[in-house]
């Protein structure tokens, strides 16, 4: 989901910022651009990942790039 400037800054989590930025403009990508579409898959539980949503597994750094 569009990630605001509002978000902590430094080293880690700047790189976390910038990741989850790239995580963002490719699930919208994948739903050529409809931000609503694309925001309800985020937050929708996937069974595939353990019934967990996806926006959930961008909280940390290692989330991200396991």
């Amino acid at each position: 989901m569009p990630v605001h400037e509002s978000e902590p800054s430094g080293g880690d989590d700047q790189e976390l910022l910038q990741l989850k930025q790239v995580a963002w403009q490719e699930v919208l990508e994948l739903f050529e651009g409809d931000e609503t579409v694309a925001r309800d898959w985020m937050r929708r539980p996937r069974p595939f990942w353990g019934n967990v949503a996806p926006v959930h597994l961008l909280q940390t750094h290692e989330d991200v790039v396991a």
